[in-house]
This record gives C-alpha cells, structure tokens and sequence, in this order.
C-alpha cells in the first residue's frame, strides 16, 4: 500500500501591508538586472525588424523617442503628487531618460556587435546596482531627511490637509496654503495647531491661521519662526506731520512681518493706503499694568498732535503726570480728576447733538475733513476709574460715532465690573496688549482674531507686544502680533510742541456746547520732563486756557496730615507733660470759679420747675424781618447768581445746605418745596445733574452758569 506524502504549508504571519512591502522590494531589486539581461534581446528583435527599411527605422525612432518623454512627463506629475522627495525624483528622471536613450540608440544601430554589447552591460550593470544600493540605504535616509509637513501628516493626523504651497517672506514667516479634501474642516486643522507647535518646537500663538472667504476649503496658515520683535524698532517721528487726520492713517508700530500698524481711527480717509474706509469704531486698549498700553496712547496723542483737524481729550484720574506729563501740551482738554470726568460725560451728548446737528446741515451723514468741525480723540487712561458703573458712558459710545468722536477706553481688564457689557459691545475695535489669561482676550478682540490663534498671554513680560483689530485693519492682520515703536519722552515732547504751530484750535460749535466746563478747564505751554543737565530749575506750571473769561485766585493748600497728636508725643519728656497738664487744670479750674451760671442753678432738682424769665430781661432773635424776604422770583435769581458765581470761581459741586441761607429768605410758607422745583428746573435745563459717585450721595454737579 502505498503511502501518501503531503507537503506542509508554511504560514506567513506578516500582515498585508509587510507582505505588499516585501514584494515591492523584490521588484525594486530584481527588476533593473531583468531589464538589463532581457532588455538587449528586445532591442536587437526590434532592431532587426526595422533595419532594412529606412523610413519604418526613422519613425520607430521616433516613436520610442516620444513614449520616453512622455513617461518622463508622467512620473514627474506623478511624483508631484504623491510628494517624493527631490532625490527619488531625479533617481526616477535619470532611469527614465538612460533607458529612453539606450534602446533608441539600439533600435538604430543594434546591440549585436561587442562594442554596443558592451555598453550596455555597462551601463545597464551600473544603473542595476545604483537602484539597488538606492533601495536598500534610501528608506532610512528618506525618513530621516523626510520634509515636517510628512512627519505631521503621519503624527499628528493631517492626512485630509494637502499642503499646496509654502514660501517665506524672508522675514521669520513662513506662509502656507493648505487645502481641506474629503469633508476635512479649517476647524479640524485649528484643533490640531497646539500638536503642531509643539511639534515644530514653536511657542503658543506662533502659528495662526485664516480661511478663505470664497472657498472654505482653503486655509492660509501662518507660521512665525523667529521673533523679529525682540530688539524693538526706534520711534521714526510722525507719520504725517500737518496732514489732517482724514487724509491718511495714523502709525504706531510694526508687525512681526515688518509691515506697519495702521489705525483708520475717523472712519473716513482720503487715502486709507492698505486700510479700508468705513465707520468710526470706538476701541478697547487691554492689557495687564506694565504691558505697554500707555506708550501706545501716547503714540496716538502724538500723532494727533501733529496733525490739523484734530482735538485730543485725555482722561486719566490715576497718574494723569506720570502717564501723559510729557505730551500734556499737546492735549486740548487734559482731565485728570474723578469728579470732572463725570461732568464731561454728562456734558458730551449735549456736543454730539450739536455736532451731529452740524453735521446734517451740510447734508453729511458722518464726519468727514473739511466739515468745519475737528476730530475728537477721547482717551480713556484706566477706564475702570470713571466708565464701570456710569450711565452716560454706555450712551455716548452709541452716539459719539455719527457725531465725528472716536473713544479710546484703556483698561487692565474689560470684565463686566470694570465695564458695562453695553459699552464693550459699543467697542468692537481692539488693541489687546500682554494677559496674564491669554482667554481673557475675548473681552477685547474679535471673535475672528482668537479663533485665528491670537494668543496675547504674555503678561508684562513683552512690553509693547499686541494685537491691532478693526479700525480698518484687513481681518488677515487681526491675529498678527506687532508691537509699538520705541520712542523717547524727550522725543515725544519735541513733536508736540513743533506741532503747535499746525495744530487747529477746537471748533466753536464743540467749545460752546462744553460751555464753562470747557472754558475753565486746565491747560498746558510746556512739557513735563525731567531736567537735563544745564536747564534751570524753574518750575513747569499750568497755563489758563485760552478761551478762558476770568481767573480766581488759588485757595491756597492746607496743611498736610501729619497723623493724630499722639503721633507727635514721642519725644517729650514725661515731666514736663506732667507740668503742663496741672497747669492746664488749674487754668480750667479758674474759668470754672469765674462762672456763676453753675452756682446760680445747682439748688434745682430736676422735678423742679424753671422760674420764667423777668419781664426786663433780654431776649435771643434769630435775626432778620420782613423787609429781608425775598419773592420767588428774586431767590430764584440770587440762586442763579450763587451758581453763576461758584463757576467762576471754579466750585465744581454743591449740596443743599451751601444755599439754605437764600431758601429760608424766600417769602413763601414751603420753602422746601420751591427748592424742590428750582432744583427740577435746573436738572431739565442741564445746569446741575446729580453727583452719582458713592462719596457724592445728595450733591449735585455743576455742568454750566444758569446765566450763560
């Protein structure tokens, strides 16, 4: 009986794509000998069949001439698209090209002589081996040398993202053009842009990106490998000294591309340059204290200073010297007091319903150069000191726009107890300087800006580091970090006062709404600076405003508090202490001794009843009689003179007690009640408002003379 021998099968363990692997290999290798042992059997069969006949010889040459380009052709588109390297490139290129050329040349000549037999064992064994040593050494050097876009498609899953183009500005940008495919999202590639810094080795907010506005497949992403901010550029002057502030657009810094930070603060501009033109957007300038927000308003008050058209109110009631000393004779209006902001504000709808008025007399919808009225820059210096729980704020910035009044609010931090939501959102404009909270951001920028990466959480540790949006600034640049430029207080103070001669004066229409606040406020001829060696040491005062009607002398200062008595005690000798006080008590005691009233009633008990009074003895009036009454009218008046008078002399606030003198001289039995009604009068005219300040509980402000 025979026996049945089977042969066992052995199993493969690898999985698919190693045994694909695997046998791509083996073609790599094994196919250039085959082409080289076979190649020269086809060529000489090919040769033979067209070497008799000249014309089939020529058009078979060029046949093989054509096919080898085009495949040139084709592996280069296909090597384009499936992102080899350079090298595979040319390997696929020069085997190509070499076999194109061999066989054309044996086609035409033969390979059955020993010198075209040789050649192409020759070269046929070189290329063999090249191949082979390329398939054997490139896969690990490929990997190696792999570009950080293959990395990141294979780590970090960016497969669905085609990078279509990448170039640098020479500048430490690189700018990228990436395309979504298959259903993937710009918001799938934003997910994966921390993964992708971190693999890059870049810092948070390095990387940024946009989506096209036509096609959303399409994503534009920004990487910054350098920081070219770091040294800081030097402050070039004003960026149009005599211009109007409607002709072209103020300058405060740079970009990290090197391109300019321009600020379309009018809405409307002759030549907005790379800007747009459109409304006036009020702006938010945020940042933690240190992180460069008041050198930037600086800037601005610099470049309005040497402008023409333009008025520049600055309010800061913290350090208004510190903060603006050195430019403060380019202000118009310079408030650095709690209580005079308030009033300003309470004061400014009544401008913005003159201007606008104006305005639309000339059949203007919006403030344009050349409207007969200026500019006004209002900057808002630690905001939180005035805007977070006043009214008026919220309504001005709804209104101030239309009336040709841009307004600036600087603040560490626009959350809801230091500013009105109302009012943020009447701010769409940002200037967001260095967080301790890179989230806090949203309070100030654009939604757009953050989800493009904008990222400002660098504290106080980059002073001058921002972001610029709105205002006219392209969307493509809200997420673009710039930084102020390094000017000098001396350099400030020196553009300022050159600009005197340009500037234009504030328009009567806007001082006349203002009306005595405007007309008595402070202002200033000369610069607060440090003194350089070889200046004197006169002291730099503030000078009457110009348009003022009348000057009052200064009350002159009290003394400063030097702390309670006992304070001062510490050195005096316990013995003379001791002296003074006997001495104190003996005087106290002769006074005492001298009085008779104590002795005169000292037998009464308190249920004992008081003798009444003789009939001669003296009697206590308050004073006054019929003929000091006044009539309605005439308090009416000497209330309007008190007032008239107070303005004058530069008494800001009142409470009702400093007129009880007038009230209780008017001829009527409710003199409460005709207070009441004048008070009334006055509140509806605008003349006094109430004073709505925690310490002001029961005053009212004083905006204006009743008798102007």
């Amino acid at each position: 009986m025979a026996r049945r021998f089977s042969k066992s099968k052995t199993i493969d363990t690898r999985s698919e794509d190693e045994q694909q692997q695997d046998r791509s290999r083996r073609l790599r290798i094994v196919g250039p000998w085959a082409i080289t042992a076979l190649g020269p059997v086809l060529v000489e069969g090919g040769h033979l069949i067209v070497a008799g006949n000249p014309a089939a010889l020529a058009l078979a040459t060029l046949g093989i001439a054509g096919t080898g380009a085009g495949l040139c052709k084709l592996l280069s588109h296909l090597d384009s698209k499936a992102k080899r390297d350079k090298d595979t490139v040319r390997l696929h290129q020069v085997n190509t090209i070499t076999v194109t050329a061999a066989v054309t040349l044996g086609t035409i000549t033969g390979v059955d002589t020993a010198a075209t037999a040789g050649a192409w064992a020759i070269g046929g064994i070189g290329l063999s081996l090249a191949n082979n040593l390329w398939s054997s050494f490139h896969k690990k050097g490929s990997e190696k040398g792999a570009s950080k876009w293959e990395k990141l498609e294979s780590e970090i899953g960016l497969a669905k993202h085609e990078l279509k183009e990448a170039h640098s500005n020479g500048k430490g940008t690189v700018l990228a053009t990436i395309e979504a495919k298959d259903g993937a999202t710009a918001e799938d590639l934003a997910r994966r842009i921390p993964a992708m810094a971190s693999a890059l080795k870049l810092g948070k907010g390095r990387i940024t990106h946009t989506v096209d506005d036509d096609d959303s497949s399409l994503i534009t992403m920004r990487v910054q490998v350098a920081d070219l901010l770091k040294e800081g550029f030097p402050w070039r002057g004003p960026s149009a000294f005599g211009a109007s502030i409607g002709d072209v657009p103020i300058r405060t810094g740079r970009y990290e591309d090197g391109e300019d930070v321009l600020l379309n603060i009018t809405g409307m501009l002759r030549d907005p340059g790379p800007l747009s033109n459109g409304n006036v957007e009020h702006a938010i300038a945020m940042g933690v204290n240190g992180a460069g927000k008041t050198q930037g308003n600086q800037l601005i008050i610099v470049e309005c200073g040497t402008r023409t058209e333009v008025s520049v109110i600055a309010i800061d009631c913290s350090k208004f010297q510190q903060d603006f000393g050195h430019v403060r004779h380019g202000i118009d209006w310079p408030i650095d007091k709690k209580d005079a902001a308030r009033r300003f504000f309470k004061l400014l709808p009544n401008a913005i319903e003159k201007r606008t008025d104006h305005l639309a007399a000339m059949g203007l919808s919006k403030w344009e150069p050349g409207c007969g009225l200026n500019f006004l820059v209002v900057i808002g210096e630690e905001a939180a000191d005035f805007a977070a729980d006043n009214e008026h704020y919220q309504k001005i910035l709804r209104t101030a726009r239309a009336a040709g009044i841009w307004i600036l609010t600087s603040i560490q931090r626009a959350t809801h107890n230091n500013m009105d939501t109302d009012s943020r959102a009447n701010s769409p404009a940002g200037l967001c300087f260095g967080l301790r909270d890179g989230a806090d951001a949203q309070y100030c920028l654009p939604d757009e800006a953050i989800d493009a990466g904008a990222w400002p959480q660098w504290g106080n540790r980059k002073p001058g580091y921002h972001y610029a949006a709105g205002l006219g600034i392209p969307e493509d640049r809200w997420h673009i970090t710039a930084r102020t430029e390094l000017a000098s207080k001396r350099d400030q103070a020196d553009a300022i006062t050159a600009g005197a001669a340009i500037r234009t004066p504030l328009d009567s229409i806007t001082a006349e709404a203002f009306g005595d606040l405007y007309v008595n406020r402070t202002t200033y001829d000369a610069p607060l600076l440090p003194k350089e060696e070889g200046e004197d040491d006169t002291p730099q005062q503030a000078a009457p405003a110009p348009t003022a009607t009348a000057t009052t002398p200064v009350a002159p200062a009290a003394p400063a508090y030097s702390g309670p008595p006992d304070e001062e005690m510490d050195g005096v000798d316990p013995d003379t202490m001791a002296r003074e006080v006997e001495e104190l008590t003996e005087m106290l005691q002769n006074v005492l001794d001298e009085d008779p009233e104590p002795g005169e009633y000292d037998h009464l008990r308190i249920e004992d009843e008081i003798e009444p009074p003789a009939d001669d003895a003296p009697v206590f009036e308050l004073g006054g009689d019929d003929s000091d009454k006044l009539t309605s009218e005439q308090g009416r008046q000497a209330l309007y003179e008190r007032l008239d008078q107070w303005v004058r002399e530069g008494k800001n606030s009142f409470a009702p007690r400093d007129v009880t003198d007038i009230v209780i001289r008017v001829g009527l039995s409710d003199t409460k009640r005709w207070f009441y009604r004048q008070r009334d009068a006055l509140l509806e005219a605008g003349v006094i408002s109430e004073d709505e300040s925690d310490e002001g509980f029961g005053k009212y402000d004083i905006l204006r003379s009743p008798l102007s």
